[in-house]
């Protein structure tokens, strides 16, 4: 499907694939790679899942064009820890300088800090779809995978300084040039002594390999490039990233703003990747913040960042996979935690809805498809997507209990289902609904039902808001599902009016069915606004909301 960013993303990709072939880079049916990466150092949230959910649907794509196409993902679990977080004990302040997979988990469950995010992260993305071969740069370097990239950047270090400084800020450098030059070095150490990258590269023996370097702790020191079975360096980033594209063969792989502004990372690797390595960047998309916005109770855990297991308590894998598809990766959005969740659940059934109707785009089915299914399998969507607003409206307002949701789920088809039968058949949308209204919603948001009639009020209506009233009550038995109920809480304003059911309402009309709304939610709720109003009055029962509107 043409026009889409997914397609013209992977457009991109063929075209470099086979640019490839022609120059003799690659070979005719080579794995297409496409590559995402992320450093764990800390919880790993929305705006992080962004860029493999772009590599994901790229990578998807190409499978589906007939590209034996493969998406890998870095662990950049090698990278130093550089701070630390709010929430992790302060005597953690002696682990800055270690790599990530060295730096004990505060709790004591996971093997190190880094190995904590990871496994949460990796854990969350089965559900979504997501499915990438793992790589840990904490196993790779001190294995010596880029043994041989790393003495090609030592023997090449003037090089690679001659096209970093193109990129710094020349008004910002107090040391001269050719000093700078002379003390670069783009490796790494971590001391055996302290286990810290606190060291400073002094030598590097191009002829059999030995580094020299100083530790602070431990004085001069060596190691073998080329003959140590263990390894405890790594490339800094800049030159660290490119060689990666080299080493993997990468041809696709997003990055953040902070990768794509000029003299970052991509900018400066796309000129150190061909010069170095003789590799030509992969193709890049940019991509935006990913915000978490919504008046929740849940705000405060979850940090104001959001990470993919909390996000799939109340969002159902499907949905959680068409917030990222439906936008170009470049646009920033928030997620929505709050009363706006309801908004995001109905356009994405009417979306759904709409495919294979005379109103469908060209698109909609393939954004469906791409949101509901993988080249792996379906991604569990509910046979029977009830209203999320009627779940969450029912669960909150039997606080809630379960086999009463079911019965005014059931209260809401036009056939006969087993309540066993509808609980499983509205899976995982049933649990999401239940968890945001039981964890999400805010106290004062809650559902205050009354308890009695309200005589009060009742008197004070003017006697053609009555009338509406007494339409509805009346009407009750024979509309009772949301469709028929919307029909009628719209329609007896204008009977009252002496109007179709089917005229198109005036001002003076969108006023009286106001004043009959207002109405409706002070007998219900003593409030003059709420849920809309099919869902609220489903929720409630029928016998309820008869005894309610009218004393």
């Amino acid at each position: 499907m043409k026009g889409d960013w997914i397609s013209k993303v992977a457009d991109g990709v063929e075209a470099r694939v086979q640019r490839d072939i022609d120059n003799g880079v690659r070979t005719d049916g080579e794995t297409v790679v496409c590559a995402s990466g992320i450093s764990p150092s800390g919880p790993i949230h929305l705006g992080n899942l962004r860029e493999l959910m772009t590599t994901h649907f790229v990578a998807e794509e190409l499978k589906l064009r007939g590209h034996n196409a493969e998406h890998i993902h870095s662990w950049d679990d090698y990278d130093r820890f550089r701070k630390v977080p709010v929430g992790v004990p302060d005597e953690w302040q002696q682990h800055i300088g270690k790599p990530l997979c060295d730096v004990p988990d505060p709790s004591g469950k996971f093997a190190s800090y880094g190995d904590r995010f990871r496994t949460q992260f990796e854990n969350s993305l089965e559900p979504i779809g997501v499915q990438c071969r793992w790589i840990q740069q904490s196993k790779n370097y001190p294995a010596g995978m880029y043994r041989a990239q790393m003495r090609a950047a030592l023997e090449r270090r003037n090089e690679i300084f001659d096209i970093l400084s193109r990129f710094q800020t020349k008004k910002l450098q107090t040391v001269p040039l050719e000093e700078r030059r002379a003390k670069y070095s783009p490796l790494s150490v971590y001391s055996p002594v302290t286990g810290k990258d606190i060291t400073t590269v002094l030598d590097f023996n191009v002829d059999d390999g030995p580094v020299t370097y100083q530790c602070p702790e431990g004085g001069v020191m060596t190691f073998n490039l080329d003959t140590d079975a263990t390894l405890h360096c790594k490339l800094k980033w800049k030159v660290d990233w490119p060689m990666r594209w080299q080493s993997e063969r990468v041809v696709f792989e997003p990055g953040g703003l902070d990768h794509a502004s000029p003299g970052s990372s991509y900018t400066v690797g796309r000129s150190l990747a061909p010069a170095l390595f003789n590799w030509e960047a992969p193709e890049f998309v940019q991509y935006g913040f990913v915000g978490m916005g919504g008046r929740t109770k849940m705000s405060s855990s979850a940090g104001g960042a959001a990470t993919p297991d909390f996000a799939l308590r109340f969002i159902e894998p499907s949905l959680l996979r068409w917030f990222y598809l439906r936008r170009a990766p470049k646009k920033a959005f928030t997620m929505d935690f709050g009363v706006d969740i309801w908004r995001s659940y109905d356009e994405f059934d009417r979306l759904s809805a709409r495919v294979g109707t005379e109103k469908a785009q060209p698109l909609d089915a393939v954004v469906i498809q791409r949101a509901t299914h993988t080249s792996m399998g379906p991604i569990p969507t509910p046979k029977r997507p009830m209203s999320f607003r009627l779940l969450s409206s029912a669960a909150d307002m039997t606080n809630g209990n379960v086999d009463q949701i079911l019965r005014i789920a059931q209260d809401h088809l036009d056939e006969q289902v087993s309540a066993d039968q509808l609980a499983q058949d509205m899976e995982p949308r049933l649990a999401c609904a239940l968890g945001w209204a039981m964890h999400c919603l805010p106290e004062d948001e809650r559902l205050q039902v009354r308890s009695e009639p309200a005589q009060d009020v009742w008197d004070g209506l003017d006697a053609d808001v009555q009338q509406a009233l007494g339409l509805l009550r009346d009407g009750l038995s024979e509309h009772w599902n949301l469709t028929k109920l919307t029909a009628l809480v719209y329609g007896v304003a204008k009977t009252v009016r002496g109007l179709p059911m089917d005229a198109k309402p005036d001002q003076e009309l969108k006023t009286f069915q106001r004043q009959v709304f207002v109405a409706i939610y002070d007998l219900l709720l003593g409030a003059d606004t709420g849920p809309r109003l099919p869902t609220l009055m489903l929720s409630l029962g029928r016998e309820r909301v008869s005894k309610l509107l009218i004393p």
